[in-house]
């Protein structure tokens, strides 16, 4: 089995104390020279361009934190503005969303550059997504129905044998509220 790459640099050697007050000076805007100084009161030799090294990795994964909290407290709104939304649903707008701004953030040029078959199956990848999504969400719906009409019927024929006259009274209700306009002839209210 393939292991990922280790990280050997001597920041990641250092004890987690040491380190986090690395990271906190670079997030803070030290310069390589004062974290240099810094490491040297602590006993640990470094050079600049090992620092330099570790801040560029240090750096690409904030960045990459970054942009994952971004996404998160973008779907996080969506979800806000559409309280039915599910996360899926949620993610499948949010990834379009991107999609759609990287297209139209590419310069003219870069087009020729691109890989439309990349680009094709990543766009087909999207497509199959939702497509998935709303077949599933409607198989199970129709299930729900299916299983709440059974519930109905079986509670309906039990009233009518044991209890007719409270299924008379809920049969005429029921009527009543269909000629009324407050329930749709398939059993549903209405909105």
């Amino acid at each position: 089995m393939i292991q990922p790459n280790r990280k050997h640099g001597l920041i990641d050697g250092l004890s987690p104390e040491l380190r986090d007050t690395v990271e906190q000076m670079l997030l803070s805007g030290s310069t390589y020279s004062d974290i240099v100084e810094y490491l040297k009161k602590n006993d640990i030799s470094i050079s600049i361009a090992s620092v330099c090294r570790y801040a560029k990795a240090y750096n690409a994964n904030v960045q990459m934190l970054n942009i994952a909290q971004e996404n998160f407290r973008r779907m996080m709104e969506e979800m806000d503005k559409y309280p039915d939304l599910d996360t899926t649903e949620a993610m499948i707008r949010l990834a379009s969303q991107n999609v759609f701004n990287a297209i139209a953030n590419t310069e003219e040029d870069a087009w020729t550059k691109i890989d439309k078959d990349k680009l094709l199956s990543s766009a087909l990848g999207l497509v199959r997504a939702a497509a998935y999504k709303k077949r599933i969400d409607l198989q199970l719906k129709t299930d729900m129905e299916t299983g709440l009409e059974a519930v109905k019927t079986l509670v309906f024929e039990a009233m009518s044998k044991e209890r007719p006259e409270l299924y008379g009274e809920v049969t005429a209700f029921l009527n009543q509220k269909k000629t009324q306009g407050i329930i749709k002839p398939d059993g549903g209210k209405k909105r």
